[in-house]
């Protein structure tokens, strides 16, 4: 039966109805059966217009888009629902990202595989637990005008494409979904509703367009995150000693890491660093403060999501690291969780411990002060070495060496150089030798540079100080020309001080000390002060009293308790300049006579150096007494009494006088007769003897 054209036109809207309703109840039920369904992607779901789904399988007849990938980018993207991606998808570096990442950006890439081109795709993706739409697909009002999604899904998020896609093009629906912290690392299965237009014919310029729509099956995979990190496990090391360090590599991230592999590249203070023209990174460093004795590469393998690995190697920081923080410069390779292979420069630090304080000092012996050198003298120089730390010193090297080594005023002319092989803490050990300082330097400072060097904890350690000293001359006293003169009836003890040094003695004093003679003068006083002073021939000394007369008939007067005062005062000479003797007498008032002999003396001298600094000393002597001259006392004598040989004696020499005399008169008579008789002169030998009677 033929119809008229509006007949036929009712009956086409009455069958349209109809079948829409149809339609719109088998599409429900294909959607909710595809949702539990474990088909491959090749089961879809098509319709003739947007409302009405219909079975079908993807072949040679399936005109429409299929799943071809599906994968996390950048936020960087443009995404949004009324515009379209510049990015084709091929040139696009998939995103590590894992549970609590956010907001994020979830591409599905398709391919239109029919024979006619399609467009005004839009796709409702049905997210899994763990996930949830943000962005443009979290906007109630503008899902208003997509009210057939919540008849699909009820957590689903929203991406369109507004573009035509050509037969076997590629397009990408970018999503904005919000990844949350309860979602699970792996792949998750479901679906992806696309609603697109498909034109009739290969023309696009053809007007008549079918909706329809699809039900996709797409592997949403959250892939997790590498992210790596380097600490130090040795956190101090000691400068100036081979020490071992450890290094721990961590992957704080929800993915492994694998294939890691682990590139010491700095250890130290850190330069400029810059990547190169290849992409890899390039170091300098400015000062190379720590130098890596062991290797510097390391095979790590696969790192666990929340795991570890660790590198050991073996350091030696210089001094000039000790007290600073270093820096340890980390270069990771590995392959991130979509296999791609990253390289990063990860830095942690160190911190190199301060130098210990010198172990062993260096000190005078006996005191902490200077010490004085004598000029032209040899000087002995004593010093100490004390280990005053708690670690042993081994292999103690010391040297002694003067201020000005190229001039010959200061040298040491004894041991220069000491070893000791070791030195325990506590002990200390005294150290001597022997210097020479020339006159030139007299008045004048000097020092000496005393070094050590040793072996403490493993290390060379050197230790240096400067000693100063003082350098004076030299004062040398010598007594010359002692003897006993007699200033009237007095003794008085004379002699000369001679310095022999090379230096001005000052304000010196001498005086009698500790002699024999003042012992007498002592015993003199006391005997004249008791009135027992009656003399005796055998002493030696005859002490003087009041008018007594001593043991040989000589008178002598009063004034013993003075002189004796006298004997033992300090007597000023003044400066000894070198090389001119100074005169003294000290009278020995209190002794009237000496028999002649030797007697032993003894003399305290004091006095001062340049540094003023006062000495005593004691000069010993002998003194040779000769015979006492006589003088008058107002007493009468007998001529007997002045000669002071014996009385036989001197009649031995009267009676050799007198014949003599005789003798010498007769030859004179002889002679006179001769002449008388012959009236010539004769040998007056032959006339004593009686020759010239012949």
């Amino acid at each position: 039966m033929s119809l008229t054209s509006p007949s036929k036109t009712l009956y086409i809207i009455f069958r349209r109805g109809f079948a829409q309703k149809i339609v719109s109840v088998a599409l429900t039920v294909l959607m909710l059966t595809s949702l539990f369904s474990a088909s491959s992607y090749a089961q879809v779901l098509q319709q003739t217009d947007c409302s009405a789904p219909l079975t079908t399988s993807i072949n040679a007849n399936y005109q429409g888009p299929v799943v071809v990938d599906a994968y996390w980018v950048d936020q960087g993207v443009n995404v949004n629902i009324s515009g379209n991606s510049t990015n084709s998808g091929s040139n696009i570096d998939k995103k590590e990202v894992g549970p609590g990442e956010g907001s994020e950006v979830f591409a599905v890439v398709l391919t239109n595989v029919g024979n006619l081109p399609i467009s005004a795709i839009t796709g409702f993706l049905n997210l899994p637990a763990g996930f949830a739409p943000t962005g443009e697909s979290d906007i109630p009002q503008l899902l208003q005008n997509y009210n057939y999604a919540s008849k699909v899904a009820n957590n689903y998020a929203l991406a369109s494409y507004y573009g035509t896609v050509q037969p076997t093009n590629t397009f990408i629906l970018y999503f904005n979904v919000n990844v949350l912290p309860t979602a699970v690392v792996g792949t998750h299965s479901t679906n992806l509703v696309v609603n697109y237009q498909l034109y009739e014919s290969a023309a696009v310029a053809a007007l008549t367009l079918h909706c329809t729509s699809a039900v996709l099956e797409v592997p949403l995979v959250l892939p997790g995150k590498v992210i790596m990190d380097v600490s130090t496990v040795t956190n101090t090391i000691a400068p100036s000693r081979a020490d071992p360090i450890s290094i721990t590599v961590l992957n704080k991230g929800s993915a492994p890491a694998t294939g890691v592999v682990a590139t010491i590249t700095n250890l130290g203070q850190k330069g400029n660093s810059g990547s190169g023209s290849s992409g890899t990174l390039t170091l300098s460093s400015t000062t190379t403060n720590i130098v890596n004795l062991g290797p510097n590469q390391f095979n790590l393998g696969d790192i666990p999501a929340n795991g570890s690995a660790q590198i050991h190697t073996t350091v030696f920081p210089s001094t000039s690291a000790a007290g600073q923080t270093q820096d340890v410069s980390i270069l990771l390779t590995y392959e991130n969780a979509w296999g791609k292979q990253l390289t990063t420069q990860l830095d942690s630090g160190i911190v190199v411990t301060p130098m210990p304080p010198q172990s062993l000092s260096l000190t005078y012996a006996g005191n902490d002060t200077s010490p004085v050198i004598t000029s032209g003298n040899v000087s002995p120089l004593n010093f100490i070495v004390s280990n005053n730390g708690t670690n042993e010193a081994t292999n103690v090297v010391i040297s002694l060496v003067p201020e000005n080594t190229s001039s010959s005023s200061v040298s040491v002319v004894g041991q220069s150089t000491w070893t000791i092989p070791k030195l325990e803490p506590g002990e200390k050990q005294v150290l001597s030798t022997s210097v020479f300082a020339a006159n030139a330097l007299i008045d004048t400072p000097t020092s000496f540079t005393l070094t050590a060097n040793y072996v403490s904890r493993g290390q060379t350690e050197t230790n240096s100080l400067t000693l100063g000293a003082f350098v004076i001359g030299n004062i040398q006293l010598q007594l010359y020309g002692l003897t006993v003169n007699y200033v009237g009836s007095t003794p008085n003890l004379a002699g000369s001080l001679l310095n022999q040094g090379s230096t001005t003695g000052l304000y010196t004093t001498v005086q009698l000390y500790k002699s024999p003679i003042l012992q007498d003068i002592r015993e003199a006083r006391i005997a004249n002060a008791t009135g027992n002073g009656t003399g005796n021939s055998s002493t030696k000394y005859q002490a003087g009293g009041f008018g007594s007369t001593g043991g040989s008939g000589y008178t002598h007067h009063g004034g013993g308790m003075v002189g004796g005062s006298q004997a033992m005062t300090p007597q000023f000479l003044g400066d000894l300049t070198p090389d001119s003797p100074i005169p003294f007498s000290i009278p020995l008032s209190g002794i009237s006579y000496l028999q002649p002999g030797s007697y032993p003396v003894s003399f305290k001298v004091v006095y001062a150096d340049d540094l003023k600094n006062q000495h005593t000393l004691v000069l010993n002597g002998t003194v040779f007494v000769g015979r006492a001259p006589q003088t008058n006392t107002g007493q009468h004598k007998s001529i007997l009494d002045q000669f002071p040989i014996s009385l036989p004696a001197l009649i031995g020499i009267i009676i050799a006088a007198i014949a003599g005399v005789i003798v010498a008169r007769r030859i004179k008579s002889k002679k006179q007769k001769m002449k008388m008789l012959t009236g010539s002169d004769t040998d007056i030998v032959a006339a004593l003897d009686g020759s010239d009677k012949e």
